[in-house]
């Protein structure tokens, strides 16, 4: 039997207190010691049951795997959304009659606002050799007697909170120089609230899958302890303590989480991988600089945190559980 071959069952020991002049050095050696010699037996376990261990991994490899990836996607999808929420502007479109002097006086006042990252002028005349250039009307722009377009200020604000926003467009409206305000800030956030119900959404099937993993290493551990029940029965006659059978199994809860979130990492990382490659070409076509990333390391350690975390408490539940029933036998 597993248990009876350590070293502690062969002597007897099982609640022989420490000395009372050891160090709290060597206490901690002790405790690092047999949980290093406790985890090489629980992963030697699940060495020896390959089929059936690698099942159990897979299974929960999957189940992280697919929340930790679509999680990935929309970070990635978010990272363009913040670069439009920082280049987004205001036009202030100044009244018609106003020179481009007074226009340029007011940009160079409006640059000192601290709401404001910049203030730049659009005059008359280039906005007038803009619109020729893209309408497609030169030739009738050409033919007219006065510019009709006013000067445009293009205003960067330095957030684009909701609230912010809506202040300065109220301050820039009272402007006398003003004439009309423009923010076209919809589309993004429309986009921005769509991007929060995938997030959400992303959560709760994350929390749903996270009992998947829980209730599928706590069976794994259920069928490992009703296989060495009587093996557990005799090392409690021999004076185990709850805390020493227990560790094995809450080990082997941590290996099958650890494996299978490492599995699931690489199972994200490769669908990511699939979906780079049309990503970035359809970002060229666009003239953007963006490309899609692997899992960050935050996102990396919030799947290991969170596998090994369920594994703990799975593991630690089915045992406690059927300890409970020996001991009332």
């Amino acid at each position: 039997m597993a248990f009876l071959r350590k070293p502690a069952f062969r002597r007897g020991i099982f609640r022989q207190p420490l000395q009372p002049e050891t160090h709290l050095a060597d206490r901690l050696k002790i405790y690092l010691a047999l949980q290093k010699n406790s985890l090489k037996a629980s992963f030697a376990r699940i060495w020896e049951t390959p089929i059936a261990s690698s099942l159990t991994i897979l299974v929960v490899a999957i189940a992280l795997a697919l929340p930790a990836s679509f999680n990935g996607l929309i970070q990635n999808a978010r990272q363009p959304v913040e670069a439009l929420e920082t280049t987004s502007q205001i036009s202030l479109f100044l009244k018609p009659e106003l020179s481009n002097e007074a226009a340029l006086k007011l940009a160079k006042k409006l640059k000192q606002n601290p709401a404001l990252i910049d203030a730049s002028l659009i005059s008359k005349e280039d906005g007038l050799r803009e619109l020729a250039a893209y309408s497609g009307f030169g030739d009738a722009l050409a033919a007219l007697n006065n510019n009709p377009l006013p000067a445009v200020i293009l205003v960067k604000p330095r957030t684009t909170d909701a609230d912010s926003v809506s202040r300065l467009l109220i301050e820039l409206k009272t402007l006398a120089e003003a004439d009309k305000v423009q923010f076209d800030s919809e589309w993004l956030q429309k986009l921005q609230a769509l991007l929060a119900i995938a997030q959400r959404c992303v959560t709760a099937f994350s929390l749903l899958l996270g009992f998947g993993v829980l209730f599928t290493v706590g069976n794994t551990i259920r069928l490992e302890l009703q296989s060495r029940r009587d093996e557990i029965a005799v090392a409690q006659l021999l004076g185990a303590t709850h805390r020493f059978i227990r560790r094995p199994f809450i080990h082997s809860g941590f290996w099958y989480a650890f494996l299978g979130a490492g599995l699931a990492w690489g199972l994200a990382n490769l669908l990511i991988l699939g979906v780079r490659t049309p990503a970035n070409q359809l970002a060229e076509l666009y003239g953007s600089p963006y490309r899609l990333s692997f899992l960050r390391l935050t996102d990396t350690g919030i799947l290991f945190g969170s596998a090994i975390f369920l594994g703990i408490i799975g593991a630690w539940i089915v045992v406690a559980y059927f300890l409970r029933e020996i001991d009332a036998e």
